[in-house]
This record gives structure tokens, sequence and C-alpha cells, in this order.
């Protein structure tokens, strides 16, 4: 059977961190997808959709030093704006965190919560669902004649 040639993907991925970004295009290149995935250095409040459906799939700052807790818990709530704001069409977003507290900060009601493990870590793997608007029903005001 014939080989099909690499194309392109529709994956993109990326982090702050430039180091990161340089060990993950060397493992891409190690698996021979060097040109399928486009990856670069970007804060993830900066990413955009590729694509007008999809999947995106995050792993936020844990906080695992006490000393982050703060400046997680201000920070997270701006995540949930960031998936609502810009990937509500993407059908479904994953997010890792190890508490379900800092995850409640999302604001983002998740579907499913399946406990796994980022090395020795104890963490959460959290789907939620995306939708444009809002998934809460609204009540009827009491100004409104029927």
């Amino acid at each position: 059977m014939a080989e099909k040639p690499l194309c392109k993907l529709a994956i993109a991925g990326s982090d702050r961190d430039a180091e990161m970004i340089r060990v993950t295009r060397h493992n891409l290149e190690l698996a021979g997808l060097a040109t399928a995935v486009d990856t670069k250095v970007q804060d993830i409040l900066d990413v955009r959709p590729t694509a007008p459906h999809g999947l995106i799939v995050s792993n936020p700052p844990y906080g695992v030093r006490l000393d982050e807790q703060d400046a997680l818990a201000a920070w997270y709530p701006q995540l949930g704006t960031w998936l609502k704001n810009h990937f509500c069409l993407a059908g479904r977003s994953i997010c890792s965190a190890v508490t379900c507290a800092l995850a409640k900060l999302i604001h983002l009601s998740p579907k499913r919560r399946t406990p796994l493990y980022n090395g020795s870590l104890e963490c959460r793997l959290f789907m939620i669902q995306m939708v444009a608007g809002s998934a809460r029903r609204e009540k009827p005001s009491a100004d409104k004649q029927e």
C-alpha cells in the first residue's frame, strides 16, 4: 500500500514560553510532522480560532506554588471570557486544572470531569460544551404580559 504524502493539518499549538515551542518543534520533527502543525510563541489570551469549528485543548497554569494562587484566581475568569468570546463556535473545549476551585473560576460549566495525572500531579480534565450566547434559561420578566 502506498503511503499518503504529508499534508498540512488544521492543528495549531502555542505557548508563551519559547523553550516549550522549541521542544515541541523538535518532537514534531522526530515524528515526521514538522510541516503539518503550526506552532508559535503566543500568550493563550492572544490566540484566535483558525477554523470555524473544532476542538481547543488548554493546559493552563495549575498554581502548584501557593504564591501563585491569588494571581491565578484573577486570571482564570479571563480565561473563561476568552473562551466565550473567541471560541464559542469551536464546539468543545478541554481544560485541565489541579483544583476544582480554579476551574470554577472559568465560569463555564463542564459537561464532564475526568481525573488524570500529569506526571505525579493529580489533575482534572474538564470537557466544556461551548455555545454562542448564554446557556442559561432566561426567567420570564414580571413586566411581560402574556
